[in-house]
């Protein structure tokens, strides 16, 4: 057995063959202050962020996820595409059943593609509470070796730099935090009926600070949508473009949310990197709930050349945007000296905030107390690029090598047309995809049961389609971060308006300048673009490679809850006949105790209502994370 290392700690030595890898994720409660403010969170043995797994491509990976925590919960690797082993993708009421407390789930696979992923929870909202941590699969050799090193630098010594920063890379995984658990926002959203759209502060690498800038910091990003800001630089939640809702209370709203800002000085998270290894990987994850986010270093310049884990053609810039659940990696030229300030800032209008590391030369300590002074400064504290600063336009990345194009047509077009029906839901087909599907049959098992939803929310097709998935997104739509699980898909296309064609071929001849199919983008996250003024539309195609429930999502927390996913169903006629026996019979398991949780549910209800239950009283009252779990479960 194996045990997963700390990126900072691995050396290259060449990649070893193919062996087994096993690990346990033990998932329990606890507090911690990531940004100077103490609250409840859930950690992977017992920290959070949870560990770093890094392992080598074609190794055969086994991860026991043990579940200690009060609610049940699934975990999702973010980026693994699962070849031959959609059962270990962690879906609720997709690919499995929740874990409940106090039980465990195995998770096989083989990480047949490399680079950086991430691993999360995938059940309502809780990855945001802590349960998540970086995972890096190492190329193989052959990969290593016809990488875009050349593209960079043709010096066979930088280009064994960079084969070697590759195979250890500097992940600086970023995060939006709030001094709220999920539990107790999803439920203050439904009572005040008014998303919680602010967030106490920015993380890196787990470690950051609350900053309450003064209000003059906010002036030039002050616009007509955005009028006004909170001390925290959110919009203000009576703000009718940013909440449509009639319905929405925004009064009523618990003050620490938008209003209440108090400065920390807590700890930095420090990069170190040594300028005798030449160069270095940086790998920027998003792995917040809610905000893109610009990223940039003082003073160096990144040569992008891996999208979500994936090979392109390097681009040389100074910032990148990261939306959640994405992941960029750059080459930097280690050519500085001293302290650097990272800086990562919202790029998105309802709030201006921003957070920082250190990315040190000389360091003496894994965190700092210090925002380094700044050198040749990129990126302000609104998201905004400086004047004469490039920033990467994601459209324009080429996948690597030249041969990853896509089929050049598709035989199968599903139009996913997004919308927000109300100020709780969202849908990505205008039908929410309900929450109660975390808790029935998963559809792996049961693929009739998709015949009882609306049929917008499992599109379904044979094994060796090529699919083009027309994505509209109407006036009013935010960008969305959206993320597909399983293979990647080719983004080849995006354009504005409404898509008013029966396919993509029909579209190409009104408007080629619309599409791209000579080596598109290839990734496993499509950003959408901004709708908010007016429509637009994005088209990704990809291929049916084999039998699968693939689950497509928002990868902002609140969205997801609120329904904006639907499950592709890939050859899902019949339930597959290959799925191990294991997870036959811990489904069973699972079903069995559900079945008997939920009469014990019936009858504590009925008992409750003939007594006059207390609770929406008590509900209502509750003014922090701990007093709603405790009247929840009173």
């Amino acid at each position: 057995m194996r045990a997963a290392v700390p990126l900072s700690a691995l050396l290259y030595a060449g990649v070893s063959s193919a062996a087994l890898f096993q690990y346990t994720l033990n998932l329990t409660t606890g507090t911690a202050a990531l940004d100077g403010v103490t609250r409840n969170v859930y950690l992977v043995n017992g920290q959070t962020p949870g560990p770093d797994i890094v392992v080598d491509q074609g190794d055969d990976v086994s991860i026991t996820i043990v579940n200690d925590l009060p609610v049940e919960a699934t975990m999702h690797f973010h980026g693994i595409e699962q070849k031959g082993s959609m059962w270990s993708d962690g879906v609720p009421g997709i690919t499995q059943r929740m874990i409940d407390p106090g039980n465990s789930f195995v998770a096989n696979f083989t990480a047949t593609n490399s680079g950086q992923s991430w691993y999360h929870a995938h059940s309502k909202a809780i990855y945001g509470d802590g349960i998540k941590g970086n995972f890096y699969v190492r190329a193989s050799q052959d990969e290593l070796n016809n990488g875009p090193w050349s593209q960079i630098s043709t010096n066979s010594a930088d280009i064994a730099a960079m084969k070697a920063a590759h195979q250890d890379p500097k992940i600086i995984a970023i995060s939006d935090w709030t001094h709220w658990d999920s539990e107790w926002g999803i439920a203050e959203w439904n009572r005040t009926k008014t998303e919680l759209i602010c967030v106490d502060s920015v993380l890196i690498n787990g470690k950051g600070r609350v900053i309450c800038p003064p209000p003059e910091t906010f002036t030039p990003y002050l616009n007509d949508i955005v009028p006004a800001v909170t001390p925290k630089g959110c919009a203000y939640p009576n703000n009718s473009f940013v909440q449509p809702f009639d319905d929405k209370m925004p009064d009523e709203v618990d003050p620490s949310v938008f209003w209440e800002c108090t400065n920390t000085t807590s700890p930095l998270s420090v990069v170190a990197v040594n300028a005798s290894d030449k160069w270095a990987s940086v790998g920027f994850n998003n792995q917040g709930v809610l905000w893109d986010f610009r990223v940039s270093i003082d003073n160096h310049t990144f040569w992008v050349y891996a999208a979500d884990g994936q090979f392109h053609d390097v681009q040389e810039v100074d910032v990148i945007n990261v939306p959640p659940g994405e992941r960029i990696t750059a080459m930097i030229k280690l050519d500085g000296d001293g302290d650097y300030a990272i800086r990562a800032s919202a790029s998105i209008t309802p709030q201006f905030i921003s957070g920082y590391g250190v990315l040190s030369y000389s360091p003496s300590s894994t965190s700092s107390q210090n925002i380094p002074e700044p050198r040749n400064q990129k990126l302000g504290y609104g998201g905004d690029t400086r004047s004469g600063f490039k920033e990467l336009d994601p459209m324009t990345l080429k996948a690597f090598p030249s041969t990853l194009v896509p089929p050049q047509t598709a035989n199968k077009t599903i139009f996913l047309e997004l919308y927000r029906l109300n100020s709780m839901e969202w849908s990505m087909n205008s039908n929410p995809f309900a929450p109660f599907l975390e808790l029935v049959e998963p559809l792996m098992f049961s693929p009739s049961n998709a015949q009882q939803l609306n049929q917008s929310l499992v599109p379904s097709y044979p094994v060796g389609t090529v699919v083009d998935a027309v994505i509209q997104l109407n006036p009013g739509n935010p960008k969305h971060p959206l993320h597909k699980h399983g293979r990647k898909a080719w983004i080849i296309g995006q354009g504005p308006g409404i898509f008013n064609w029966t396919d993509v071929a029909s579209a190409i001849k009104d408007h080629p300048e619309y599409f791209n199919l000579d080596r598109p983008p290839y990734r496993d996250g499509f950003h959408t673009p901004d709708s908010v003024p007016s429509a637009n539309w994005m088209v990704i195609r990809y291929i049916a490679e084999e039998q699968s429930v693939t689950f497509f999502h928002c990868h902002i927390n609140i969205h997801t809850v609120g329904g904006m996913a639907v499950a592709l169903m890939e050859g899902m006629d019949a339930a597959p006949t290959d799925i191990p026996q294991y997870y036959i019979q811990w489904d069973q398991a699972a079903a069995q105790a559900q079945a008997a949780k939920k009469v014990k549910r019936d009858v504590e209800r009925n008992v409750a209502v003939g007594a006059g239950s207390l609770m929406p009283a008590v509900v209502k009252r509750a003014r922090n994370p701990v007093a709603w779990r405790e009247a929840l479960h009173r």
